[in-house]
C-alpha cells in the first residue's frame, strides 16, 4: 500500500490527511472509538471528509504538490495548485481539544472561488451513523459521539483566509461548545506547544542531519499515539490496514500493548521526556491483577479489555478480508508482560532519578516477580501472537528472567535484599534454560521456540536477540554469531533477508521494520558500526516523504504495509539514533547500572 497520508492528533484521537486534502482516516472521541471516516483503509465503503474548489461555478481540477510538517511539529500543511490556482492548506490538532482545525487560503484565482466540502461517513451496517445538513454544513451522530463540520468564509477572493472545523462531543451541545473553543486555536499557538514539549528531550550528537530529522519526528509521532487522559500509549492509531499483500492479517492496533507501550516508554526515558515514561507504568500497575499477573497483552486506552469483531461489509484497498475491530490477542498469555514492565520501570529510574516510581509500584513489583517466579515454565503465544499455538518461546523465557533480574535490582535500591537474591537465583536457572533449550544443534541457530508445536521445526526468527539484548549472551558469542549468519539468509532458504530488508521471521512476505531496527542494534553492541548504519538508513529510506512508517514495509517500490504509522518503528527508530550517537546501546545493562544486582 503506498501511504502517503499525513498524521495529526490531539492526546485523545488522531487523523490521516491525504496529499489532496482527503481526511481518510478518524475514530472518535478517542483511537479505540468507532471510525467515522476510514477510506485510507476500504476505498470504497469508508468515507471521508473531502474539500474542492469551484471557480466561477466551474469545479478546478488540483494536483497536490507537496505536504510537510511545519518545523518540528505535528501542524501539516499541504500544497495543491490547479490552472492559475494556488491552495495552501494548514490542518492541525490542538493538543487536548476535541477537533480539526483547517486553514486554507488560495492565491491566484481570477473572479469568485468556492471551497466545497463534502462529507462521506463510513457506510456499514455493523457501524451505524448519521448525518444531517444544517446550518453547521454537517452534523454526524456515532454511537461513539456526535460531531459538527462548519466551514467559514467559503466564498473568497484570492489571499483570503477560509477556515473549516471538525469538532466532536458526547453529546450535540457538548460537540458545539468544543466547536466555540476549536475556533480561538492558532497555528502559532499550536507550533509554541510542540517547541515546549520538545524543549526538555535529547539531542543527538554528530549524527547525519536525516538522522537527527527522524529523531524528532518519530518523537512527535510517539506523541501522537499517546492517550492524555490515562497515559496509555497505543501500537499504531488505525485498524486493520492490510499487513502483507492480499492476505488476511488485518488486525486493531489503537490499543495498549505492555510490550509496545514498553518499547515506547523506554524511548521517552531515553530521549528525556520523562513525564510521558512514567504516565505509561502508573496507566500499566493501574490495571495488574492481584496475583501481580497482567492476564491481558493488551488493553484499550481506559484498561478494558478489546473484544474483537469482524466488519463483513469493509475490506481492505486490495480486498483484504477480514476487517477486524478489536483484538482477541487480549485473551492471549504472553509472558513477556512483566518483564516489560519490570524493566522498564527500573529504566526510568536509572534515567530519570524517579525513585517514587519505584516506592509507589514496589508492591506491583514485588507481585510481578513472585508471579513470573511460579509461572515461567508455562507454554505462551510469544510476542508474535499466533492463534493456532501455545509453545516455549525463547524471548517470552529470556523477558521472564529480565522480570526477576530487574525486580532484583529495584529491590537492592530499595534495601529489600533478601527478595534481590531470590529473584537473581531464579533468574539465572530461567537465562540457562532458554540458552540451552532455544539452541537448535542441527540448523547451528537460535530458533524462535522450543516444544511440541503443528510446525515440523520451530522457525528461525529475530525475536531471539533478546538473549543479547537482555545480556544473557554476549554478541559475540559464537551461538549468536553463527546464528546472525543464518539470518542473513534468504527469507525463503531459513533466514530473514527479503527485499531489502530484514523480517520478523523466515517465509514471512514483506519485510518488518522493528526487525530491521534490531539487526541494527545487535550489531552496534557488536561493535559494528557501519553494518549498524545500513540497516537504519534501509528504514530511513523506505519511510514515507514525511517521515512515517507502518509496520511492513517493501524495500522495492516503498509501499507501507500494516497499521500506520507504527509506534514500533518509530520508537526503535529514536533510541537508535540516540544509542548511535553515544557509541552504546541502553540494553547494555552495566552501562546504566554498573552496580550488580545483589
Amino acid at each position: 500500500m503506498r501511504y502517503h497520508a499525513g498524521l495529526i492528533g490531539n492526546g485523545h484521537t488522531a487523523a490521516l490527511i491525504e496529499p489532496d486534502l482527503t481526511l481518510s482516516w478518524l475514530c472518535i472521541p478517542r483511537f479505540d472509538s468507532q471510525p467515522l471516516f476510514a477510506s485510507a483503509l476500504d476505498p470504497r465503503r469508508g468515507g471521508n471528509l473531502s474539500l474542492t474548489l469551484e471557480l466561477n461555478g466551474q469545479q478546478v481540477s488540483l494536483t497536490p504538490l507537496s505536504q510537510r510538517y511545519l518545523g518540528h511539529s505535528a501542524v501539516l500543511q499541504t500544497e495543491l495548485t490547479g490552472p492559475g490556482i494556488h491552495i495552501t492548506a494548514t490542518d492541525f490538532m490542538p493538543w487536548g481539544r476535541h477537533g480539526i482545525a483547517r486553514r486554507i487560503q488560495v492565491q491566484g484565482a481570477a473572479g469568485q472561488a468556492q471551497l466545497v466540502i463534502k462529507s462521506d461517513p463510513v457506510r456499514s451496517a455493523h457501524l451505524p451513523v448519521s448525518q444531517a445538513v444544517g446550518l453547521t454544513h454537517f452534523a454526524i451522530q456515532t454511537p461513539d459521539g456526535f460531531a459538527l463540520i462548519q466551514g467559514q468564509n467559503l466564498n473568497l477572493q484570492t489571499g483570503e483566509v477560509a477556515w473549516v472545523c471538525i469538532a466532536w462531543g458526547a453529546t450535540q451541545q457538548e460537540a458545539e461548545t468544543n466547536l466555540k473553543d476549536l475556533k480561538t486555536a492558532t497555528v502559532d499557538d499550536e507550533l509554541a506547544q510542540w517547541q515546549a514539549w520538545l524543549a526538555p528531550a535529547k539531542k543527538p550528537r554528530q549524527v547525519p542531519t536525516k538522522w537527527e530529522e527522524a529523531y524528532w519526528r518519530s518523537l512527535i509521532v510517539i506523541r501522537l499515539l499517546s492517550y492524555e487522559p490515562t497515559g496509555a500509549l497505543i501500537a499504531a492509531p488505525t485498524a486493520s490496514f492490510p499487513a502483507i499483500p492480499g492476505g488476511d492479517h488485518q488486525w486493531d492496533y489503537r490499543f495498549t500493548w505492555m510490550r509496545d507501550g514498553y518499547y515506547t516508554a523506554l524511548t521517552l526515558d531515553a530521549a528525556g521526556l520523562h513525564r510521558e515514561a512514567r504516565r505509561f507504568y502508573d496507566f500499566c500497575f493501574t490495571h495488574q491483577e492481584p496475583d501481580g499477573h497482567w492476564k491481558q497483552p493488551l488493553y484499550t486506552v481506559d484498561g478494558m479489555e478489546p473484544h474483537e469483531r469482524l466488519i463483513g461489509d469493509l475490506q481492505g484497498p486490495g480486498g483484504e478480508v477480514p476487517v477486524r475491530l478489536g483484538n482477541a490477542a487480549s485473551g492471549q498469555l504472553q509472558l513477556d508482560n512483566e518483564g516489560s514492565i519490570i524493566h522498564g520501570l527500573w529504566f526510568h529510574y536509572k534515567t530519570s532519578g524517579d525513585l517514587t516510581a519505584l516506592t509507589t509500584h514496589w508492591d506491583g513489583v514485588r507481585r510481578a516477580a513472585d508471579w513470573t517466579a511460579a509461572n515461567w515454565r508455562r507454554l505462551e503465544s510469544g510476542i508474535w501472537e499466533p492463534r493456532e499455538y501455545v509453545a516455549h518461546w525463547v524471548h517470552g523465557k529470556v523477558m521472564c528472567a529480565v522480570t526477576l533480574r530487574a525486580a532484583a535490582r529495584i529491590a537492592k535500591a530499595l534495601g529489600h535484599t533478601q527478595d534481590a537474591h531470590r529473584w537473581q537465583q531464579t533468574a539465572d536457572i530461567i537465562a540457562e534454560t532458554a540458552i540451552q533449550n532455544g539452541w537448535d544443534s542441527e540448523r547451528q541457530s537460535y530458533v524462535r521456540h522450543w516444544g511440541p508445536t503443528p510446525e515440523t521445526e520451530a522457525p528461525m526468527e529475530i525475536s531471539v536477540l533478546a538473549l543479547v539484548f537482555y545480556g544473557l549472551l554476549p554478541a559475540s558469542d559464537p551461538r549468536i554469531r553463527a546464528t546472525i549468519a543464518r539470518m542473513y539468509r534468504p527469507a525463503d532458504d531459513g533466514g530473514l533477508i527479503l527485499y531489502g530488508g530484514v523480517c520478523r521471521y523466515e517465509k514471512a512476505a514483506v519485510p518488518f521494520y522493528l526487525p530491521t531496527l534490531w539487526l541494527a542494534r545487535y550489531h552496534l553492541m557488536a561493535g559494528e558500526p557501519e553494518h549498524c548504519d545500513q540497516w537504519l538508513d534501509v528504514c530511513l529510506n523506505a519511510a514515507t516523504g514525511l517521515g512515517l512508517m507502518a509496520e511492513h514495509f517493501d524495500g522495492r517500490d516503498g509501499a507501507q504495509w500494516g497499521n500506520y504509522p507504527q509506534a514500533f518503528s518509530h520508537e526503535e527508530v529514536a533510541r537508535l539514533i540516540l544509542e548511535r550517537s553515544q557509541g552504546w546501546s541502553f540494553f547494555d545493562w552495566e552501562a546504566i547500572d554498573p552496580e550488580p544486582a545483589i
